[in-house]
Order: C-alpha cells, then sequence, then structure tokens
C-alpha cells in the first residue's frame, strides 16, 4: 500500500511542533528555570527549605521512621535482564557493584531512602561519579546522593543543575544523573511534595503550642490571691506581692500577719481548644504522610477498621517503592548502555518478605482449574526462584491443613448427637447457624468466651468443626468491620 501524498500546506501541518511551555501566556519561557509551582508554598511567601524544619517535627519524623521501617520490610532482588551472554555479562557486573559501598561512608539503603524521600520533596537526584574500568568494564566510582535544593527544572521539564557559573542552572547529562519524580503533572515537573501539604498544618500546630504553654502557665497550677485591709500602705502591698511571687517560683513566701492569703484552682474540664488544635494538626499530617491515622492517634477503632488503614498504608508504600526500583535501574540502565551494544539491562525488583498472600494463592488455584497456567507465572507472582537443575528439592507432607488443600472439611463429628442440627451434603452449616454462631463472635470477648459460647451450643461438635465454624464467622465479622471502615472518610 502507498503512501498518502501529503500537499505542502498539509506537510507544514504536520511538521509544526507545538511547546506547551513557550506557548504558556504566563510568559515563563522567557526565564531558563521554571519556578517551582507549589501552590501552597507560593502563597505562604515560602521555599522548599522549609520541608527540613518541617521533617524535624516530633510527629513528622515519627511517620518517617514508619516509612522507612516499611521500605526495609520487603526484599528486594536483581534479576537478569535476558538469557544472552551480553545480559547475563551485564548482570555479573550489577552484582559486584550493588555488592560495594556506593560512596565513601555510605551505603546501598541510604542512596535508597534519599531516593524514597522524592515523596518528601517531589523529586529526588542520584549523581554517578567518574566512569573507570574495572575488570574490563567501566563503572561509575562513587554514587552520590544530592539535595534537590542544587536543581530545577527548565520550561521543556529538562532537569537543570545549578553550578557557580550557572546559578540558573545548565543542561545535564542523563548519563551521570538519575532522576525520580513522584505524581508529576504537565504543569509541574518538580512533582507532588507531601511535605508541602504538611506546611499549613505544621504552622498551626506550632503556633497552637505557644498557646497551649501560656494556658499552662496561667491555669496550669494554683492561683495564689493575697488580701489586705484597707488604708494599708503601699511599701506593705509591694511586699505582699513580692511574697506571692516567690511562692509562684519557690513554693514559701513571707507576708505581713495582718494579711491573708487564698489558693484558687484551676477548674478546667474537657480537653482544651488548644490541644484539639494539635491533635488535628497532628492527624491532617498523618493522613498525608501515610494516608492512616487510627495508628498514630491511638484513638478507638473496630480491628477490622484498623487492618484496613494498615492495607492502604501498606499499599502506597508498595507503590512509593517503585521510586527507589526506578532510580536503580536507570543507574543499572545506564552502565548496560556504556558497556554492550546489545542484550538487556538487569532489573531490580521488590519481592514482599512477609507471609504469602493467601488470596493470590487461591486466584492461581483456581485459575488453573479453567486454563492453563505456566509455572514461572506462578513462580513469579509468589516472589518464589525457581529450582535449578540439581538442587535439592523441600519435600511437606499434605496433612489436609495446608492452603493448597482441597477446602472441603468435615463439619462435624462420626458420632455427634442428636441435639446437633443436620447440615448440607457440603458439610457447611445452615444459615441460621453461622447467623447464631457470628452474634457468638459479635458478643465475644476473646477466642476463649467464642470457643465456650460455640461448645455449650453444640457440646459434640469435633474439633475441626470447631475451627472451621469459628474461622467463618471471624471472616464475616472482620468483612462487616472492613465495609464500616471504608465508608469512613479516612
Amino acid at each position: 500500500m502507498s503512501k498518502p501524498h501529503l500537499s505542502y500546506k498539509g506537510y507544514r501541518a504536520l511538521q509544526k511542533a507545538f511547546s506547551m511551555s513557550k506557548t504558556d501566556p504566563a510568559l515563563w519561557a522567557m526565564m531558563r528555570e521554571l519556578p517551582n509551582p507549589d501552590p501552597i508554598l507560593r502563597k505562604a511567601g515560602k521555599s522548599s527549605l522549609i520541608y527540613d524544619e518541617i521533617a524535624r517535627d516530633a510527629h513528622v519524623i515519627g511517620e518517617l521512621r514508619s516509612l522507612r521501617s516499611g521500605m526495609f520490610a520487603f526484599n528486594a532482588e536483581l534479576v537478569p535482564g535476558g538469557d544472552d551472554s551480553a545480559s547475563m555479562k551485564s548482570y555479573e557486573i550489577a552484582k559486584a557493584l550493588m555488592a560495594s559501598s556506593p560512596a565513601k561512608n555510605t551505603q546501598w539503603m541510604d542512596i535508597d531512602w534519599h531516593n524514597y524521600i522524592a515523596i518528601l520533596h517531589g523529586f529526588a537526584v542520584t549523581h554517578l561519579g567518574k566512569f573507570e574500568k574495572s575488570d574490563n568494564a567501566w563503572i561509575p566510582s562513587t554514587i552520590e546522593q544530592w539535595p534537590a535544593g542544587r536543581f530545577a527544572f527548565n520550561s521543556d521539564h529538562e532537569l537543570l543543575v545549578k553550578t557557580r557559573e550557572h546559578p540558573e542552572g545548565e543542561p545535564i547529562n542523563e548519563d551521570r544523573w538519575t532522576c525520580v519524580r513522584h505524581m508529576p503533572e504537565a504543569k509541574n515537573p518538580y512533582g507532588i511534595a507531601l511535605l508541602s501539604s504538611c506546611f499549613w498544618p505544621w504552622m498551626f500546630k506550632h503556633g497552637g503550642f505557644k498557646f497551649f504553654v501560656q494556658l499552662c502557665e496561667r491555669f496550669g497550677v494554683p492561683f495564689p490571691v493575697g488580701k489586705y485591709r484597707p488604708g494599708m500602705q503601699d511599701k506593705d502591698i509591694d511586699e505582699l506581692v513580692e511574697g506571692l511571687a516567690k511562692l509562684l517560683t519557690d513554693g514559701i513566701a513571707v507576708i505581713p500577719d495582718d494579711s491573708s492569703l487564698d489558693i484558687i484552682e484551676s477548674k478546667m474540664s474537657g480537653e482544651p481548644v488548644q490541644l484539639q488544635l494539635i491533635n488535628l494538626c497532628n492527624s491532617e499530617m498523618s493522613k498525608a504522610l501515610t494516608s492512616q491515622t487510627l495508628a498514630t492517634e491511638q484513638k478507638a477503632g473496630a480491628r477490622a477498621a484498623s487492618e484496613t488503614h494498615a492495607k492502604r498504608a501498606g499499599e502506597n508504600q508498595r507503590a512509593d517503592r517503585a521510586l527507589v526500583s526506578g532510580y536503580r535501574n536507570q543507574l543499572l540502565e545506564t552502565i548496560h548502555k556504556v558497556n554492550f551494544d546489545g542484550g538487556e539491562p538487569p532489573k531490580y525488583v521488590w519481592r514482599d518478605k512477609k507471609e504469602i498472600n493467601l488470596e493470590t494463592v487461591n486466584v492461581i488455584r483456581e485459575s488453573a482449574k479453567m486454563v492453563p497456567v505456566s509455572e514461572d507465572y506462578v513462580y513469579n507472582t509468589l516472589g518464589i526462584p525457581k529450582p535449578q537443575k540439581g538442587e535439592e528439592l523441600l519435600e511437606i507432607k499434605d496433612d489436609g491443613q495446608g492452603i493448597a488443600s482441597a477446602p472441603k472439611q468435615d463439619f462435624s463429628s462420626d458420632k455427634q448427637g442428636a441435639d446437633i442440627p443436620n447440615f448440607d451434603e457440603f458439610d457447611q452449616a445452615t444459615d441460621a447457624e453461622i447467623k447464631k454462631i457470628f452474634e457468638f463472635a459479635k458478643q465475644a470477648n476473646n477466642l476463649d468466651e467464642l470457643k465456650q459460647n460455640i461448645l455449650n451450643e453444640f457440646p459434640n461438635i469435633s474439633n475441626s468443626a470447631l475451627a472451621e465454624v469459628a474461622t467463618k464467622a471471624l471472616e464475616l465479622e472482620v468483612l462487616q468491620g472492613m465495609s464500616e471502615a471504608n465508608q469512613q472518610e479516612i
């Protein structure tokens, strides 16, 4: 099929290029450096330097430590990009690089955290030092973390580094830098900084602290009131005032014997407004940083609601870890491009260190009953390395209790009494019995009480049936709590 004929006018229309920034009526294209368009900082008249001060807040640093521990709660793995010789050689070079220190007095976890906190500052930049030849391969001598304040973006969203010769910023060599951004937009190449969302809560919180301290000084200690008789001289009144002042500071005072002293104690009730303001500001900062508040505010809540909040925080951490794998993969891609013409660079991926997701196991198992599922897909999904030829395999006998065992369980014992209700052919309790046990689960304060209530109702129930029906009742309670939590504003 021949290409369509284009007229000169049509050809010019296809060749015409439009630049979003250069056609902006705000005229930012007249400048090399595009100012950070963060609306919060612009209205407050602050720069991104305020982020460091916000990060030192006691509540914020507690949340950051939680984020850091969450990042390292997962295993990271380096996998080859392909099976060809170039890809495998690149993989070996990458393993040797990751086994060494990135820079003097620096560990890889320090560089990882530097790129992870792009969520706090909007973006993070890492510098690749001069390349040196080692074992017939060119690798960077150092991997350094640079502060975000040393960089800017131009109107074409290109990264600029600020130097002495070019304080407004100069273009970078992409082979010497990596850059990861958090939620960048067409009008904001700097990304969205979570610490920016913490600015006003942080500001009002510390303003509330000032008045809260004044409140404690004013009403936190008893208020002494001295009484003097009419016609008392000013000198004697001054001595009385001085004695009351010593009473506040020293705990003892000497006053004229013809004067009287009353102690008025504060009778405040309820939570002070200043404390409510501080707690509210802490709550808002928790929502911005971790998307949950139950763990930090220590408020009462159902177990299912707290689990839902924790799940949402975990999902955010999984997404944020992509920033860490992103900068490492940029680094590995650069090293591969410098040393090889073909092949694929290795990949840096995260593996969940926690227990296997039972929901994923069930999905794989049920899917394999309907459609063919490859073993490689199962290994990759579960994060389990495929055994190599000659490796000793682990053998575990199926005791009928594992997650891969048949789901059918005997609900009742073979020797059940006449007082045990009859169940259907699938060995499941009837709806009425499930509802009755569900009520037991809601009313029970602990598992022992739940077990005793079920045994009182069904004295001849078998242990396996007891475990099965208790699990179903607890699952129903958890699902109900999660439904209630999802309807709440987080």
